[in-house]
């Protein structure tokens, strides 16, 4: 029941452009269960689904008015603006920034970079730790980012309040091959060449 909950509420709160989001990112709660795929649930389902979720990929907040609201914590591809996103100014603010990807997505990688694709942003994480963002399932390539050259010449990188790491990359969405400082195979720690 849940699993089906969360994966609406994130195809919608990520992806929906019916504009029913304020700029950043929230949805009432109320319109979000209006929508016929998931109108037979409750508020309280969702919120044990955000309660529950490992990845705490949504957030919830009350507007001034008491009336609760839910957001996708990143993941977007409507083109957000969202404000609770922390800059990251500083190289040493963050200990490593890291991508995981899949050897059959390495090969076209290591030639064009890393790509957002539709979404608003390239996810990284800290470090392999708990935080999954950034790490999709069954990648088995890491990819690590030279925060300081890519910071120097001017490509945003930011941390979402669940620690994620986000950046929209450079003005075609592209984080260059130039930028990364490692690549290695995450079971046995082999160095890749690009």
């Amino acid at each position: 029941m849940d699993t089906r909950l969360s994966r609406c509420m994130a195809r919608i709160l990520r992806h929906d452009t019916n504009g029913q989001h304020d700029t950043d990112g929230y949805m009432y709660v109320r319109d979000l269960l209006s929508r016929h795929e998931i109108s037979s649930y409750t508020e309280e389902d969702v919120r044990r689904v955000v309660r529950n979720d490992s990845k705490t990929r949504f957030e919830l907040t009350y507007d001034k008015h008491g009336e609760l609201k839910v957001k996708a914590t990143q993941g977007h591809t409507i083109g957000l603006q969202d404000t609770s996103l922390k800059e990251i100014m500083n190289h040493r603010d963050v200990r490593a920034v890291l991508h995981g990807t899949k050897s059959h997505c390495w090969e076209i990688i290591k030639t064009n970079g890393l790509s957002r694709m539709r979404r608003d942003h390239i996810h990284f994480c800290e470090a392999e730790t708990n935080v999954t963002s950034g790490f999709p399932a069954g990648c088995d390539v890491v990819i690590s980012i030279d925060l300081k050259k890519a910071l120097e010449d001017g490509i945003p990188f930011f941390q979402s309040k669940n620690k994620v790491i986000l950046s929209p990359g450079n003005q075609n969405g592209i984080i260059p091959t130039k930028y990364f400082k490692d690549v290695y195979r995450r079971q046995t720690g082999e160095r890749l060449a690009f």
